[in-house]
């Protein structure tokens, strides 16, 4: 009896594991999907990277030790039509260019520390400028052990205006306000700490600089410029974010280029001390932005003036993350003592996000109102964009 029952136990276990375990047949089958989607995958590969016949494609490879490396860049096309929106454009007729053309090169190492190398092919510059050269953009080797407090050295935006420090291909304009272009200082040469504290609800910026601008080694004199800028979110959500911001800026300047003010030679020497505050609210598909600077000149001989200027944005998603309409009014006032000089515009627009920001489609209409101008102020700005 006992041998009966064992007998039966022991068919039984067999009868079960044949029943789970899989045949020849469909082991076969399973190996043979495997081998269909690899040899897809690694066709899909070669197809990627350009590999068209048996001799294997040419690779950048990294020749030093970082464990990263990364080459990218991006173009902006553009055409302007039409008169003086504002004295940006004095002089400048219709045309065809290049507003930027940048390519970098970037790459972290393991222990910390990374690094960029850009180039601008066209300049940076939106002036009627003939034979312009390729220059340094944005160059910089950084630490970022600690998220808290991240060290760069090297050319980089100064630490004062919230749309100065706003990534050239995130505007919703296709130009920064005037008051923005004035007022702020764009990059310079020095070093930058910056980080978030308090659960990434306040971020800041904070910069040393010579303050003589782009592409220049010497410093005008043994002073530094010092600037620095802070970010408060009270409200983050998946509907709303809010974000508030403030800066300072304080130089000691000889002969710094100074457009827009009536400066001899456009030339400023003596010190400058600038404030400013900025807001953006982001609300589904609209986004709000507004700010205002304010600068203090005081000339080592001539009187001390002051000029201020803002600008309030508007931009909301017709089409979600595709097509965007915006509308902007700004004001600028190159010394507050002296009136009628004061310096208005109006810009509407729209973009086409064909994707993101990474293939963009951009139309502007800037009309501005030009003291002592007795032409049409109206400029139409269009612009295509391409990040690689």
């Amino acid at each position: 009896m006992r041998i009966s029952i064992g007998l039966a136990f022991n068919f039984l276990l067999v009868c079960c594991l044949s029943a789970v375990e899989p045949s020849m047949e469909e082991r076969l089958s399973a190996l043979e999907r495997q081998v269909q989607s690899l040899a897809k995958e690694n066709a899909d590969l070669k197809k990627e990277l350009g590999w068209q016949d048996a001799k294997s494609p040419a690779l950048v490879r990294p020749v030093g030790k970082e464990a990263r490396l990364s080459v990218g860049g991006f173009l902006q096309a553009q055409g302007e039509f039409g008169h003086a929106a504002d004295p940006r454009w004095a002089g400048v007729k219709d045309r065809f260019y290049f507003r930027r053309a940048r390519i970098y090169v970037g790459g972290s190492f393991t222990e910390d520390f990374d690094f960029k190398a850009e180039l601008d092919l066209q300049g940076n510059s939106s002036s009627a400028s003939t034979g312009l050269l390729a220059r340094a953009n944005e160059i910089y080797v950084g630490w970022r052990k600690y998220p808290q407090a991240v060290v760069r050295f090297g050319q980089l935006k100064s630490a004062f205006g919230g749309e100065q420090l706003a990534s050239d291909t995130k505007l919703f304009a296709i130009e920064r306000a005037l008051s923005n272009d004035r007022l702020t200082d764009g990059r310079q040469f020095g070093f930058t700490v910056g980080g978030e504290v308090l659960d990434n609800k306040v971020s800041y910026l904070v910069m040393l600089a010579n303050g003589n601008g782009t592409n220049v080694s010497a410093n005008d004199n043994s002073g530094f410029q010092k600037s620095a800028h802070v970010y408060y979110t009270p409200v983050a959500t998946k509907e709303d974010k809010v974000v508030l911001g403030a800066g300072v800026l304080t130089t000691t300047d000889v002969g710094a280029s100074k457009s827009g003010f009536g400066l001899p030679g456009n030339l400023f020497t003596g010190s400058r001390d600038a404030w400013g505050v900025d807001g953006e609210w982001t609300h589904g598909r609209l986004n709000l932005f507004s700010e205002y600077l304010h600068n203090t000149f005081k000339p080592a001989t001539g009187a001390e003036f002051s000029a201020d200027g803002w600008q309030a944005t508007a931009a909301y998603f017709l089409v979600p993350a595709k097509v965007q309409a915006l509308v902007r009014h700004e004001q600028f006032d190159p010394n507050t003592v002296v009136g009628g000089d004061r310096i208005r515009s109006w810009t509407v627009g729209i973009n086409y996000l064909i994707k993101n920001e990474d293939l963009r489609l951009m139309l502007n209409y800037i009309y501005g109102e030009v003291p002592g101008s007795t032409k049409d102020g109206g400029r139409l700005l269009t612009r295509m964009q391409v990040l690689f």
